[in-house]
């Protein structure tokens, strides 16, 4: 994030997308996925790796992919699509996996991994190029906020929300 040193603006339009005093910018990644775009601070991402298959979880829920193996942790692989409302991509040419950070510091929780397509972008946010979705579907599970960022719809994924989905499930 960059900080001012100045005071903070009181005129900006949308304080609630960037909350903080004196914060102008939050670098992120622009994530495409199979018929949308995440969006996520540069932090949230832990790395981007090579598709590969997934260990098979018994009974898991359709959005829960499996797990695989990345640094010595076993990760929770994600249909983001899938656990936000949408469909499966039917097409797995070209997906990578994307390594998120959970927020809450769980050690049984440590990181998930959601399917992507294509390569990420950066993308510098600030207060001017973002705007509410007016054309957004209905509240999403899981989705943070559906906004629209210099033109691109793009949903922020819920870290937490998705991190208490998978501790909700290892405790059954």
């Amino acid at each position: 994030m960059t900080e001012s040193t100045g005071s903070s603006s009181s005129s900006n339009p949308n304080p609630a997308a960037l909350p903080g005093k004196g914060i102008t910018a939050i670098h992120c990644l622009l994530i495409p996925l199979h018929n949308e775009m995440i969006l996520l601070p540069n932090a949230a991402v832990a790395e981007v790796v090579a598709y590969s298959e997934p260990e098979p979880i018994e009974d898991a829920p359709d959005w829960l992919l499996g797990k695989l193996n990345w640094r010595d942790h076993m990760v929770p692989l994600i249909s983001f699509e899938v656990a936000s409302g949408g469909q499966m991509a039917v097409n797995q040419d070209g997906a990578r996996i994307a390594v998120l950070n959970t927020l809450n510091s769980n050690p049984n929780v440590p990181y998930v991994a959601i399917v992507i397509q294509g390569i990420p972008h950066l993308q510098v946010v600030v207060p001017d190029i973002i705007e509410e979705n007016r054309n957004a579907d209905a509240e999403r599970p899981s989705v943070s906020a559906q906004i629209v960022v210099e033109g691109q719809e793009v949903l922020v994924p819920d870290l937490d929300s998705l991190e208490q989905r998978i501790i909700s499930l290892q405790g059954n």
